[in-house]
């Protein structure tokens, strides 16, 4: 693989997270961090991988919020970056945090002595699986 997508994907990432801590107002987006971005090889998408901090419906909301602003989004990424063709975005939420903090949990548990780590605990999510929205 050619260095060139990386750096395409970390200039789309600081992009992104640069207009939505700056210029995107919309009450419904919470506390979100971009984690990172996988642009196709033929740059007609990208999968941009985000981290929130809230319930399931702030979640939902965020992501809603998201999804709204794509094609400003891509307006402002056109103007600042230059590239040739921006990728049509696709939002979703990066699990990632989470499985650390279960994984926090769990290991807390042991250090305490408990046998059953796992009473009052959320469930692990899988790391490949996509996360459920709710409806």
């Amino acid at each position: 693989m050619s260095e060139r997508m990386p750096r395409v994907d970390e200039l789309l990432r600081e992009e992104i997270s640069t207009h939505l801590s700056r210029s995107i107002s919309d009450p419904r987006l919470g506390f979100v961090t971009v984690v990172g971005v996988e642009t196709s090889p033929d740059l007609r998408h990208a999968k941009v991988y985000v981290s929130m901090i809230g319930s399931d419906e702030q979640r939902a909301a965020s992501l809603a919020a998201l999804r709204s602003a794509t094609p400003y989004l891509r307006t402002v990424i056109s103007k600042g970056l230059r590239i040739r063709r921006v990728p049509a975005l696709h939002f979703e939420l990066d699990a990632a945090g989470e499985r650390g903090t279960r994984i926090q949990q769990l290991l807390g548990s042991l250090e305490q002595g408990r046998n059953l780590p796992d009473e009052g605990l959320a469930p692990l999510p899988s790391p490949g699986a996509p996360k459920e929205e709710p409806v």
